[in-house]
């Protein structure tokens, strides 16, 4: 079945391969989890795919973001004869094992990740990460809690900047920059998206490729998003039943590489180092993507923020 994309703000990204990842049945009752609702483009379609009696899941840390998918979710329950109970969480998917036993759900039949951070995100400017527009210098999914960007760049040693701009944004100019910075917060603290790129402009004369790689480093460093991406990895393969499935769409190396290793991992029975096995790890997985799913050549051209995009997919043995 052909579904359209979204129409709003945010496009979904590989929309009809994510569908027919997940792979909703006719002939089981269904538990499909979306770890990252964003404005629910990809829910409202799968939503539509599933049964009365069956029960979707959706996680958002950022609180606007799930009321306005909370709206779009009225809207397709209303437009569809027999939906799914959906319940809707104000968390960060690190949380996944612990919120969905809250609810009573211990087990699972298909998960999702699109970790494109949601086009909201860069095209308001009170929603803080792009340097086209002037907000606070937050960067938080969830504003309630955790260090903001502001904090890391005024607070951090010079050795932690480092580190976050090289393995987060791979910057070349990683050790000049976190000098710079540290030199230049003395004169002035970093408040704002433009002290920033104002910053990178004058102190670094840096290209646009440069702003965007720190503005990503601090992001991911901010919302600890590889390191939770992992653990909820893990989580969810455990949670899954036999036959379910996890996806996972991402946007840039370090995401892909978590999750091409994490799922790879999961296919083996042993995982140590030693001649004779010492893990008693067993085999979880079977990879049913050999390379991952990229957009067509034709979704690249309508939506030219879906060109870096990978989708992995999983089943469960």
């Amino acid at each position: 079945m052909e579904v359209k994309k979204d129409e709003n703000l945010h496009t979904s990204v590989l929309l009809q391969e994510l569908i027919d990842g997940v792979a909703v049945k006719e002939d089981r009752k269904n538990v499909i989890v979306d770890c990252t609702l964003g404005l629910a483009g990809h829910a409202s379609e799968i939503i539509k795919m599933m049964n009365p009696g069956d029960i979707f899941v959706g996680f958002d840390a950022d609180e606007r973001n799930l009321k306005l998918a909370k709206q779009k979710l009225k809207q397709t329950q209303t437009k569809t004869q027999s939906s799914p109970e959906i319940i809707l969480i104000h968390s960060n998917f690190l949380y996944l094992k612990r919120e969905l036993q809250n609810h009573g759900i211990d087990s699972i039949t298909g998960i999702y990740y699109d970790l494109w951070v949601s086009s909201v995100h860069f095209d308001e400017a009170d929603r803080w990460f792009s340097f086209r527009m002037e907000g606070p210098l937050d960067m938080r999914f969830d504003t309630n809690t955790g260090k903001t960007a502001a904090d890391i760049l005024n607070y951090s040693e010079e050795t932690e900047l480092f580190r976050i701009l090289r393995e987060y944004g791979e910057e070349p100019h990683s050790r000049k920059i976190a000098a710079r910075v540290i030199s230049s917060r003395k004169e002035k603290k970093f408040q704002t998206t433009t002290d920033l790129k104002d910053f990178l402009d004058t102190e670094i004369n840096s290209h646009i490729k440069t702003k965007m790689r720190v503005f990503q480093a601090l992001r991911i460093a901010v919302n600890g998003e590889l390191e939770n991406l992992e653990t909820s990895l893990r989580d969810a393969i455990d949670l899954i039943e036999s036959w379910g499935r996890v996806c996972a769409i991402s946007f840039h190396s370090l995401e892909d590489r978590i999750v091409k290793q994490t799922l790879k991992r999961e296919t083996r029975d042993c995982i140590c180092r030693d001649m004779i096995c010492s893990c008693w790890h067993t085999r979880s997985l079977k990879v049913l993507t050999k390379k991952p799913l990229l957009p067509t050549e034709e979704e690249q051209n309508k939506n030219p923020r879906s060109r870096s995009a990978k989708m992995r997919i999983a089943e469960k043995i």
